[in-house]
């Protein structure tokens, strides 16, 4: 296994252990899924604050609804000031999930973001609720783990992206 597949399967891990959530979990009108998250930088960040546009990227997959067994989504959103350490920024958003099956309506998924440090990774937590769509009026939870960007690259070249890993719960 490669470098960059070990990493991933261990934030993988990390991200089920720190949510306490397995994708084995049933619920009836819930939904649990894996996320897999890319997050694209307009130019490379780095130590010095700039103004940087981001769009994220997510896939989620081994849902346990198999109504909605899985989706996509897209986040857009222009950040001032961001630097490599304000990857921790907290604030509001919206995101929409548009499941695979096209009979299945799409959640708009309103929630309100944290971050931390844990020892070597970002921890991003999303709470809210499905406002609209499959799931609506469902609390919601998704929690993503990330490494750190690499403080060599921060100081010189910058980040260009950042991947992801953790867990989708609705109504559960």
């Amino acid at each position: 296994m490669n470098a960059s597949k070990a990493a991933a399967a261990a934030c993988l891990a990390a991200a089920a252990t720190l949510s306490g959530v397995t994708p084995s979990a049933n619920a009836a009108d819930g939904q649990l899924c894996l996320v897999n998250e890319v997050v694209s930088f307009s130019e490379p960040v780095t130590n010095t604050p700039k103004t940087v546009d981001v769009t994220v990227n997510g896939q989620l997959f081994n849902c346990a609804n198999g109504a909605a067994a899985t989706g996509s989504y897209t986040e857009t959103a222009t950040l001032p000031d961001y630097t490599c350490t304000s990857l921790f920024y907290q604030g509001a958003g919206t995101r929409v999930f548009t499941w695979t099956d096209p009979a299945v309506t799409p959640s708009a998924y309103s929630y309100n973001r944290t971050s931390s440090r844990v020892g070597a990774n970002i921890v991003i937590v999303l709470l809210g609720s499905i406002s609209s769509g499959t799931f609506a009026a469902e609390p919601a939870k998704m929690q993503l783990t990330a490494l750190n960007p690499d403080p060599l690259s921060c100081a010189t070249t910058g980040v260009s992206r950042l991947s992801l890993v953790g867990a989708l719960t609705v109504g559960i």
